[in-house]
């Protein structure tokens, strides 16, 4: 009963959430498109209010918390793809694989953009920028401020901005929308137009992805390619670092050992992209899109070399910063990696403990072994996935490419389209990858 509480605040959530692109509608000349979004909404909020009369918020300790946020997103993908149902009449799997795509910010579409209605195009960009912030971050503002702690940290999110952690969601809420204004305003002044503008504002801060149109930024303007790419690095950077640009830290801000590796990765990758043929921008993009895992694309990633999309797959892998909005198994834990490496030579060389640091700290045994662990279960899990796919009768690259993209939740895409089996696959790992694995496992796990 109570995690029937927390699905039916999560379904309330969605359908508040609904009523936008309802309001929009007939702004954006699509009237009779409003039942599609206000029927919904109207539904859910009525279904959410009922499974919240009927069952109690209870206690709610880690590993039930843990389940609420696994099921959350599971509920919240249901529920976003019923606009896609009714107003252009998808496939029951395309149209959730759709939402899973865009609540993941990750970004891979099965649906063409170009025959999408205005306001449809619209909700597939809210669906990533309420899921860069967190459905249960979105949850905890608005509806349970007392279950914050354990809400917060069940949706794959540990750093605090305040002291709270309810004040620490506001923040990070505030955050997240002045960076999405400021993206909307560079793209406008850009030559963007107001829609294009507040769309690709809308999934660029989230890293999510979806283009408005077909060819993405591939038809969009050398400055306007300029302006977007700030935002996806800031949306790839976590969020306490962003606290301290608003402090006015900005030596602790650059001198951040993650913040330094994501800017290395980005250059050293678009070096390597310009020297395999690329225009120097269209590298430089790509390779900005691919660390922060937004996806956006210039060019047709297909068309690529064999060692391109290698240098990609390492990049989707690794991805971007720890309490971000970006994917992949985030650029502190691979450095943490790193040292641990290093670490556990100089110990092996001196005859001798030596401590182990990060981010100018002392990290202790158990830490460490945890982040290991997660790495092993991340790269065993992205295993698991290319074999999968490599049994659909994909190649290896192809394969490698389908799983590091999808679990990555980056959107970067080597293929036009995809099988039923391979769509179940990919919303398997953009939910695992999404929720860092730990909430799903715990869904599974047995008492």
């Amino acid at each position: 009963m109570v995690l029937l509480y927390y699905l039916g605040t999560v379904t309330l959530c969605m359908g508040a959430l609904l009523t936008l692109p309802a309001a929009a509608s007939p702004l954006l000349g699509e009237r009779t498109l409003v039942p599609v979004f206000l029927i919904p909404a109207v539904g859910c909020i009525s279904a959410g209010w009922v499974l919240r009369r009927v069952s109690s918020p209870g206690a709610l300790d880690r590993r039930l918390a843990l389940r609420v946020s696994a099921a959350a997103w599971l509920l919240a993908a249901l529920i976003g793809s019923i606009p896609y149902l009714l107003a252009v009449h998808a496939g029951v799997l395309d149209a959730y694989f759709e939402a899973m795509s865009g609540f993941t910010t990750t970004g891979i579409s099965v649906l063409s953009p170009g025959e999408l209605p205005r306001s449809v195009i619209l909700w597939r960009s809210l669906t990533e920028w309420v899921g860069g912030m967190g459905i249960l971050v979105l949850v905890t503002v608005l509806f349970s401020p007392a279950t914050a702690p354990r809400l917060y940290l069940a949706e794959a999110r540990s750093e605090r901005l305040e002291p709270s952690i309810l004040s620490t969601t506001w923040k990070i809420l505030y955050i997240y929308s002045i960076l999405t204004l400021a993206a909307v305003l560079a793209l406008y002044l850009s030559g963007d137009t107001v829609f294009r503008a507040v769309n690709h504002a809308l999934t660029a801060v989230s890293t999510g992805g979806f283009s408005i149109s077909e060819g993405g930024f591939a038809e969009a303007p050398g400055a306007t390619r300029v302006a977007v790419m700030p935002f996806m690095l800031a949306g790839g950077t976590g969020f306490v670092l962003h606290r301290r640009v608003m402090r006015g830290e900005f030596g602790r801000f650059i001198s951040d050992p993650e913040v330094r590796g994501i800017l290395a990765a980005t250059g050293l990758l678009a070096a390597f992209l310009y020297l395999r043929g690329l225009h120097p921008l269209d590298a430089a993009f790509t390779s900005v899109s691919a660390v922060t895992t937004t996806g956006f694309s210039t060019l047709d990633i297909s068309t690529l070399d064999e060692a391109s999309k290698y240098a990609l797959v390492l990049a989707m892998l690794v991805g971007g910063g720890v309490g971000s909005t970006a994917g992949g198994l985030k650029m502190l834990r691979a450095l943490a990696v790193l040292k641990a490496a290093r670490w556990y030579l100089r110990s092996l060389c001196m005859g001798r403990a030596v401590p182990l640091r990060l981010r100018g700290r002392r990290v202790e045994g158990e830490e460490a072994l945890g982040i290991l662990v997660f790495v092993l279960l991340y790269l065993l899990i992205f295993a698991a996935g290319v074999l999968a796919f490599v049994l659909q009768g994909r190649s290896t690259m192809e394969a490698a490419f389908m799983a590091a993209s999808a679990q990555g939740n980056n959107g970067l895409s080597v293929l036009p389209g995809y099988t039923g089996m391979e769509e179940l696959l990919m919303i398997l790992q953009m939910w695992l990858g999404r929720l860092e694995l730990v909430p799903v496992l715990a869904l599974v796990m047995r008492d």
